[in-house]
Formats: C-alpha cells, sequence, structure tokens
C-alpha cells in the first residue's frame, strides 16, 4: 500500500485511498487516512466542515472537498498505535436511514464483488420482487439508462466505486415487461405456477 501526505490547515497524515467524482475531481466521495490520532482526526474534521485539503501525487497537486451527501466515519486503532480513518457517503450502507433512496454507492477492492453489492443495494429500493441471478442483467440496465450509473474514478489506491441513480417506477415497468417477454436472463430462475396461478421466484 503506497501513502502520500496529506494536508489541512497545517496538519500532515498520510492517505492511501482516494474516489472522486469524474466530472467534478476535487468532490471526493472516499478517503481513507491514517497516522496519529490528532493528526487523522484533523484531517476528517477539515474534511467534513469543507476547508482546505490537499494532497499531492507525483508531482500534482489535488484539492478535494465533500459532497453534498451525508457521510459515515470509521476509526480504527492499529497495532502500531497509529489510528486508520476512513470516509464515504451512508448511502453506501446498506439499510441507511438517509433521505435520498432512488440513489446509492457501492465501493470494494474487489471487481468481483460489485454485482451482489448492487443487487444488495437495489433489492432493498424497489418493492417488485426480484432474483439474484438478475444482477448481470440489471447492471447492463443500468449501463444503458443515461445518468442511472456513474464509475467513479479512484485517484489513489486500489478500491473501485460506483454512483447509481435510478427512477424506481421506470425499473419496476422494465423488470415486468421483461417477465412478460419471457427475457431468459430474467425468466431462467422462475418455476411453474402456485396455487394463485402466479409465478414463483425462487
Amino acid at each position: 500500500m503506497k501513502l502520500f501526505p496529506i494536508y489541512a490547515t497545517g496538519i500532515k497524515a498520510y492517505c492511501s485511498d482516494i474516489i472522486v467524482d469524474p466530472d467534478e475531481p476535487e468532490t471526493a466521495y472516499f478517503v481513507s487516512v491514517c497516522g496519529y490520532q490528532v493528526t487523522v482526526k484533523g484531517i476528517i474534521a477539515n474534511f467534513l466542515e469543507r476547508q482546505d485539503l490537499h494532497i499531492n501525487l507525483d508531482g500534482t497537486l489535488h484539492y478535494m472537498t465533500r459532497s453534498d451527501y451525508g457521510y459515515k466515519m470509521i476509526v480504527k486503532k492499529m497495532p502500531s498505535g497509529l489510528i486508520h480513518g476512513v470516509l464515504f457517503p451512508r448511502l453506501a450502507l446498506p439499510k441507511n436511514k438517509e433521505d435520498e433512496q432512488n440513489s446509492f454507492f457501492i465501493f470494494t477492492e474487489h471487481k468481483k464483488d460489485i454485482p451482489s453489492l448492487f443487487y444488495l443495494h437495489l433489492d432493498e429500493r424497489i418493492e417488485i420482487p426480484m432474483h439474484i441471478s438478475w444482477a448481470n442483467w440489471l447492471w447492463q440496465v443500468f449501463k444503458e439508462k443515461e445518468g442511472w450509473l456513474f464509475e467513479l474514478n479512484t485517484l489513489l489506491g486500489c478500491h473501485h466505486g460506483y454512483l447509481f441513480k435510478f427512477n424506481p417506477e421506470q425499473l419496476q415497468d422494465i423488470i415486468s415487461t421483461a417477465i412478460r417477454q419471457k427475457i431468459p436472463q430474467v425468466v431462467k430462475c422462475m418455476k411453474g405456477g402456485n396455487e394463485h396461478g402466479k409465478l414463483d421466484i425462487t
């Protein structure tokens, strides 16, 4: 893991991960810092209060600020006695209490986890029953709908980040149409009718 010094109003800590908005590279969604407790908490406080925060990455100076989303802060003490702090939007948490339930983030080090994380968040946000086997098909639906899926820019580190914004009513219509048209990726998880003559999703 490569660390770079990160500064805020005379405070210095070290940063291992930064994920930013691809269109507004000064807007940071995911920040991971470590160092002494007082400096890490100082960096975090400056970030949350929209104060000056900057980092030099291989000769290029980057300024950072938070987005308008609410953030979750996780701080852990390492065996060395140093502190590791991570900041990311609360919309990346399952079953979060944020008002904006038609949007969510996912952050992960492992690309193989992206489909399952995507499905987990989506399943919490729409009423129509879904099946985990639809994850890849739903991902393609989001890619094809303008403004529904945004791949974020990893400025530093090995985490991957995505922001999703969607219309629940449109999505339910897309799913209902796929079931009526017997789209293979959708209906392959279904079996015969139940006592009410409706398809069961297994």
